[in-house]
């Protein structure tokens, strides 16, 4: 190979050593990561974290004394921490102290006194120990913030951002194994003549009711919402046409009920939807349900209307 050649491959390698990497898969990767470790039970991150802290110990061991690795048993400890809990994250870091500790005295490491490798161990448990501890803190901020992200101050429902995501994936889901779902859309009548006359605290009286009692009558999978304003809805899954009416019929007394027991001059229109293996994206079950309640508003309010996509290919309300 000429020097010209040799010079030219030279440029090449360091271009291709240099080029930008995409940081987006990087990115999905550690979503993918975190994802996974989130959905698993908090014992199996827990014990992923031991496994690594006896990882390190071969290491730690293998090295000696010279070589330290002591950085390397904070991510087992932060891991465990994180994923699987305070009580498991002061377990990885009793055993990260204990494997450092034998690991130092098996590398020959010397001391002027017996006790101080146990001392330094101490020290380091104390150190693991805060380390957890500040994670503990950090994940209950973090899972306060992502809780008011997604809910609704007033009433306690999801908002609706974290509404229309989980109707995103459960209608995808729901027509992957053709299965129904269902999805109400409801508008408090007379509520901005209760705001007008009563007050708005009353206003938020009446919101927060009708928060209450859709958590209330609603099955633990079904997910209720407030959008905004006074309107509001919920999500059916595995629910076809007959159970949603059913469903539906006790909400809507069960709110009639609240309301007159408070003497609020306030009424409930309610569109429904029914969607059995369509295509459908979730924006679109919502568009039906809407334009269901405005059906039911035009034709004079306080009542339900029923609607149903595919199954047969076509809808019908």
């Amino acid at each position: 190979m000429d020097a010209g050649a040799a010079l030219t491959q030279r440029v090449s390698v360091i271009a291709y050593i240099q080029r930008p990497r995409d940081p987006t898969a990087a990115m999905r990767a550690l979503e993918s990561v975190h994802n996974r470790l989130g959905a698993a039970p908090p014992w199996a991150s827990g014990i992923l974290a031991l496994m690594v802290v006896a990882a390190v110990w071969l290491v730690d061991g293998y090295t000696g004394a010279e070589i330290s690795s002591s950085v390397f048993y904070v991510a087992p400890i932060g891991l465990a921490a994180w994923y699987a809990g305070p009580r498991w994250g002061f377990v990885v870091s009793f055993a990260a102290a204990l494997s450092w500790l034998a690991a130092d005295i098996g590398g020959g490491h010397a001391y002027t006194a017996q006790w101080i490798p146990y001392w330094n161990a101490t020290v380091r448990l104390a150190f693991f120990a805060i380390i957890t501890e500040l994670l503990r803190r950090l994940r209950t901020a973090v899972d306060v913030q992502t809780r008011l992200a997604e809910t609704d101050a007033l009433t306690g429902l999801v908002n609706s951002r974290r509404f229309l995501e989980a109707v995103d994936v459960e209608v995808a889901r729901a027509a992957r194994y053709r299965r129904p779902v269902s999805l109400a859309y409801m508008d408090l009548d007379g509520f901005k003549a209760i705001n007008d006359s009563l007050g708005h605290h009353t206003g938020n009286a009446v919101l927060e009711t009708v928060g209450l009692t859709l958590k209330a009558y609603v099955r633990t999978t079904d997910l209720p919402c407030r959008l905004g304003g006074d309107e509001f809805a919920v999500l059916y899954p595995e629910t076809d046409a007959a159970q949603a009416r059913e469903a539906v019929a006790k909400l809507r007394m069960a709110l009639e009920a609240a309301a007159a027991r408070r003497n609020w001059p306030v009424g409930f229109s309610i569109g429904v939807v029914t969607s059995v293996g369509s295509m459908s994206p979730g924006d679109e079950l919502m568009r039906l349900a809407d334009d269901l309640m405005y059906r039911v508003k035009r034709d004079g309010k306080g009542n339900v209307a029923f609607g149903v996509i595919g199954g047969d290919g076509g809808s019908r309300g």
